[in-house]
């Protein structure tokens, strides 16, 4: 979980390829309301959310595996609540700062857009107390290797 710009895609894909567990990215659930007020840059609410988060647990409870990797903003304690109330989870909390996830973002298009994101969700974003907690200023492999040892001692 974390920001945009954090790097829950390209840690998640990492972890799932190492661990061979699949990898889900929960942007490919967001209904097409959601992706049509995030592209005009409008923030979205509570329930954009609930909607979202209710048909990835859909997804994660109908499939026929029992372990996936999942990368989800989930900013909220009350979303991630929801998701550990539905599925047994490990959630690792890729923490960045707003410099570093707009340097990620760099490469995506608008610039404003992603910056005004970036804003809104470190604006709602309430960090996790019960999560692995991960710096994004280490290169991938050292994040795969501290969050792989962090989950192998738990």
């Amino acid at each position: 979980m974390g920001i945009s710009g954090a790097g829950k895609t390209i840690v998640g894909e990492a972890i799932s390829k190492s661990l061979h567990i699949p990898f889900l990215d929960a942007d490919d659930f967001q209904p097409k309301g959601n992706i049509r007020k995030i592209s005009s840059g409008i923030s979205l609410n509570d329930d954009d959310h609930w909607t979202w988060l209710a048909s990835i647990v859909e997804h994660i409870l109908n499939a026929h595996r029992s372990e996936f990797i999942l990368s989800c903003s989930a900013l909220k304690q009350s979303y991630r609540d929801y998701l550990s109330q539905r599925l047994t989870i490990d959630l690792v909390y890729l923490k960045t700062s707003e410099e570093e996830a707009l340097r990620h973002l760099a490469d995506r298009k608008p610039q404003t857009l992603q910056q005004l994101l970036v804003q809104s969700q470190l604006a709602i974003l309430e960090e996790p107390k019960d999560a692995i907690i991960v710096n994004t200023e280490n290169s991938v492999d050292k994040i795969l290797e501290e969050i792989e040892g962090r989950l192998k001692s738990r």
